[in-house]
């Protein structure tokens, strides 16, 4: 009784410190990685770059120990449940921090995730409005050599550790920044701002800004990539290994534990992720070979694609068709929206082209919004090579992509009210991109699968999701070649998956252990939740609240997320009815 009595009077003193340490926090985030806060949309930062070297590793291991001995001076067990909630993913990201620190060299070396790849993203969406914004992008590029030198100083740590990336991704890497350095300054996406200056910017200052970005760009990032190229090909290349699997580096089997823990949250093992990815593969070309025989065509899966998914009234005639139909496509789903969530996020999103420069190099993708309401949410569409594009696929790709998917989830997420900012920029990768794949179930209830070949376009896009289980794993666990794992991901050839695609994913999943084993983890975990409460609550099941546990306290590892639906079904099992 005096215990508990204690931990009554302490706890708005302990609320206190703790809004405070988590305040700190995300104000030394902000300042140690300016590139997030640019993301976010915080000013202040964007002239600089984050620093990635040995110094900085030795900075921020103490800055993260100390915040968690402040963390640790607070017991869980006199934290109301939403504030234990906080809490307890605070010191989960704080552990998870430390421990990417010491595997950050392994990456150094990337052509899917390394900062030369993060330069041109942070650049395309830095503020561009004011003189101000326009220095502080220059003052970036200008600041590309110490950039460089410190993805050589980590890359040479990791050799040093034997933390050696696959000989594969660093020839991808060195063939990606040729072709960054190689354009004239006026015709290089890294300048792409100072081309569409603003009018309320006099020209005297423009001609001044795009002359001295022209010679950032000659005298500064074009010298420093041709030094990293040369490091990558002269003495990287030749020092890392030909194997292309975690497993077969230095400590590889325990590194690939720690990656597929990292990116999926819950404790399961190479073997487990392996299992389900067969056993998914086969259910789903079942589902999808009945929708071949209701369409009465008695052939295989890959005639069905060739000759009907691909006949030339599937397929698409422009690029400016593409993007009109995943907009209309969108538009259409907006209204649906309140049938089956009860909060909606306020930021708006667009449809866009990816832009020319990586037209044909990037998969579609999501850029979230800034959190101060400065830029909207995208998302970025393929739209090149609109012949090889069927109709069939783009309905599951806004809906993963767009709403309810990705846009939905982050923007609700950042809107959180009264909830740490940390909280509202977490990226559990299995939550969100299971959140994405879980939305594209929902087509049906939208009312936009509504012919069979969305269906299967539905079906065609999850394969390729569920044979990541088993390629990733294959990879990085069981010692397959590239040869073997382009041949695992030929089921899901079909509308812009093709040959060419499906052999930069497995070269993505060999850049990136376990990351792409998320997705599918994820989605069957959400899945799985709502089977569960369904169950459970029988006819007080209301699929909009449940949705709104899944999403109100934003992204969650999913042994947590588990834990919040266990909760939400035994508060709800347990009030009483009301009338409908």
């Amino acid at each position: 009784m005096k215990l508990a009595l204690l931990c009554l009077i302490a706890a708005p003193l302990f609320a206190q410190s703790l809004e405070s340490l988590y305040d700190d926090y995300y104000r030394y985030t902000l300042r140690e990685f300016p590139e997030f806060a640019t993301s976010a949309g915080v000013p202040g930062f964007n002239d600089k770059w984050a620093h990635n070297n040995a110094e900085a590793a030795t900075r921020r291991r103490a800055a993260l120990n100390a915040f968690l001995e402040r963390a640790r001076a607070t017991p869980l067990n006199s934290l109301a449940p939403a504030a234990r909630l906080n809490h307890r993913l605070f010191l989960r990201e704080l552990q998870d921090s430390l421990k990417s620190i010491d595997t950050a060299p392994y990456y150094a070396i990337n052509h899917f995730a390394s900062r030369p790849a993060g330069v041109f993203a942070t650049l395309s969406i830095a503020p561009a409005a004011t003189v101000k914004d326009y220095e502080d992008q220059i003052t970036r590029i200008q600041g590309l050599p110490e950039v460089v030198r410190d993805v050589i100083a980590s890359a040479n740590d990791g050799l040093r550790r034997n933390l050696k990336a696959p000989r594969l991704t660093a020839e991808l890497l060195a063939s990606q920044i040729i072709l960054q350095m190689q354009p004239e300054p006026a015709r290089s996406p890294l300048l792409a701002a100072f081309g569409k200056m603003p009018t309320s910017i006099p020209p005297a200052e423009r001609t001044r800004l795009q002359s001295k970005a022209e010679a950032a760009y000659r005298d500064s990032f074009q010298p420093a990539w041709k030094t990293l190229h040369n490091y990558i090909t002269t003495t990287y290349i030749p020092a890392t290994r030909t194997t292309i699997g975690m497993s077969q580096n230095f400590n590889g089997a325990e590194l690939y534990e720690a990656a597929i823990v990292r990116h999926v949250t819950i404790k399961m093992s190479a073997r487990e992720i392996h299992d389900t990815g067969v056993r998914e593969l086969s259910r789903i070309q079942e589902e999808m070979a009945a929708i071949r025989r209701e369409l009465k065509f008695d052939g295989t899966a890959a005639e069905f694609s060739e000759r009907i998914l691909n006949r030339p009234d599937m397929v698409f005639k422009s690029e400016a068709e593409i993007l009109a139909h995943g907009r209309d496509i969108a538009k259409r789903v907006d209204p649906q929206l309140p049938r089956l969530f009860k909060l909606l996020p306020r930021m708006p999103y667009g449809v866009e082209a990816i832009p020319a420069h990586r037209a044909r190099t990037a998969a579609p993708y999501y850029q979230l919004p800034a959190r101060d309401g400065s830029r909207a949410g995208n998302f970025f569409l393929r739209t090149v090579d609109p012949h090889t594009q069927s109709k069939c696929c783009m309905a599951a790709l806004i809906l993963h992509e767009a709403v309810p998917g990705h846009h939905l989830q982050i923007a609700l997420a950042q809107e959180m009210e009264n909830m740490p900012e940390f909280r509202k920029g977490s990226r559990y990768t299995a939550f969100s991109e299971g959140w994405g794949l879980y939305a594209e179930t929902l087509g049906a209830d939208l009312g936009i699968y509504d012919n069979p070949y969305e269906r299967y376009g539905k079906l065609q896009s999850e394969i390729l999701r569920a044979i990541r289980l088993m390629v990733d794993t294959g990879i990085h666990s069981m010692n397959w070649t590239r040869e073997q794992a382009i041949e695992a991901l030929q089921p899901a050839k079909g509308g812009w998956l093709n040959d060419g695609f499906l052999s930069s994913e497995v070269d993505r999943y060999i850049a990136n252990p376990g990351q792409a084993l998320a997705y599918k983890i994820g989605g069957l975990k959400i899945e799985e939740l709502r089977r569960k409460a369904e169950k459970a609550l029988g006819s007080k099941f209301d699929i909009r609240e449940f949705h709104q546990a899944v999403l109100e306290n934003g992204a969650l590892p999913l042994d947590i997320l588990e834990e919040q639906i266990d909760t939400f079904i035994a508060t709800t099992a347990s009030s009483p009815r009301t009338s409908q």
